[in-house]
């Protein structure tokens, strides 16, 4: 199971080398840390879980798209073990200095009532899932081109 290297997995996903149990890694952990984050996070504004829920919608079908649709090869296991190492990716080459620079701008350079913005933490969430689907489309293209190309 791969956590950062992007260029392996694509290679092992070419080739048909991830096998049932690693893809079904891929699929379980992230299930189970989102129930525990979702147990002890606060709840969440309904405007938010539901453009969370429209975006998650729209990436998985741009995908399955670029995967080739009803003529694509192994859609699933490319979804969730690239979503695993391209999501740990953007979230520590991207999330947390996009994360500084938002939250600093925020807390000190506008004013206190947009401390507490649902619209800002709206637009962080959604500039995190347009990253994320950059990357992600990206990846899936690699698994589509004869020769993979070197991805860091």
């Amino acid at each position: 199971m791969y956590f950062f290297n992007l260029k392996a997995l694509l290679l092992d996903l070419k080739h048909n080398n991830v096998t049932e149990w690693e893809s079904a890694l891929y699929v379980v952990i992230p299930v189970v840390i989102m129930a525990g984050y979702s147990l002890y996070s606060p709840h969440l504004d309904g405007l938010e879980s539901l453009a969370d829920n429209v975006i998650f919608l729209i990436n998985f079908i741009i995908l399955f798209l670029v995967n080739g649709g009803n003529n694509g090869k192994n859609f699933l296991i490319k979804y969730f073990s690239l979503s695993w190492v391209v999501g740990w990716r953007v979230a520590v080459f991207y999330l947390i200095p996009f994360t500084l620079v938002f939250f600093g701008l925020m807390y000190f350079v506008f004013p206190d009532s947009l401390k507490n913005d649902t619209y800002g933490l709206l637009v962080f969430g959604i500039a995190f899932e347009v990253f994320y689907l950059f990357f992600m489309v990206k990846a899936f293209r690699a698994t589509l081109q004869k020769v993979v190309i070197a991805y860091d």
